[in-house]
C-alpha cells in the first residue's frame, strides 16, 4: 500500500495529536507496533516545516524501523528492534531491544550490535555498549493511523518523525 502525503497528518494535526496523547495517552498497543516501518518525514525540534534535506536523505537510504516480538522470559512488554539504512546492496543495520512503557507510551531502546552488510554478506559486526537508563534513546509515541498504516513519534532530541508501515 502506498500512502500519499495528503493522507498523512500534517504538522498542526500532529501537534494536536501530541496534546491529546500527553493528556489521555495515545492508546498505541504492543501489537500495533509489530512490523516494518519505512521512514517518511522528519521535523527538527522547534520547526513547523518538514526538514526536506534530512527527510530526502533518509528516504533515499531506505531508512527502516522494524519491531519484532521478543521471546523474553520476563513480563516486560518488549521487542527486538532493527534500525537500518541501505544504499544499493550496502546496508548498515543496528540491532537491539526496545520496550513499551506507560500510556502515552514511550518506546525506550538500545542497540546491542551494528552490522555492515553487502547483500547477504556480513562485513562487520560490532557490539555496542548499552547506555545507562537515563541516557537511553526513546520515541514518545504520539499516534498511529486508524488503518495502522502510519505512525508518528517524537524522539529524545525533540524531532518529530512519521513512518509508514510496509
Amino acid at each position: 500500500m502506498i500512502l500519499e502525503a495528503k493522507n498523512l497528518p500534517q504538522y498542526m494535526e500532529i501537534k494536536n495529536l501530541e496534546s491529546i496523547s500527553k493528556k489521555d495517552g495515545s492508546s498505541i498497543g504492543y501489537e500495533d507496533l509489530i512490523g516494518t516501518w519505512k521512514f517518511n518525514s522528519v521535523w527538527k525540534k522547534g520547526s513547523e516545516e518538514i526538514d526536506n534535506i534530512s527527510s530526502s536523505i533518509l528516504q533515499v537510504l531506505s531508512a527502516k524501523l522494524e519491531l519484532k516480538k521478543n521471546n523474553s522470559q520476563n513480563n516486560i512488554v518488549d521487542y527486538k528492534i532493527i534500525n537500518s539504512v541501505s544504499f544499493g546492496i550496502l546496508s548498515i543495520v543496528f540491532c537491539g531491544q526496545a520496550s513499551l512503557k506507560g500510556s502515552r507510551p514511550l518506546l525506550p531502546f538500545f542497540f546491542e550490535n551494528v552490522l555492515i552488510n553487502i547483500g547477504n554478506f556480513n562485513l562487520v559486526k560490532k557490539p555496542l555498549k548499552k547506555p545507562e537508563e537515563k541516557q537511553m534513546p526513546f520515541f514518545s509515541l504520539i499516534a498511529i493511523g486508524k488503518e495502522k498504516n502510519w505512525m508518528c513519534a517524537r524522539g529524545r532530541g525533540g524531532g518529530l518523525a512519521i513512518w509508514i508501515k510496509s
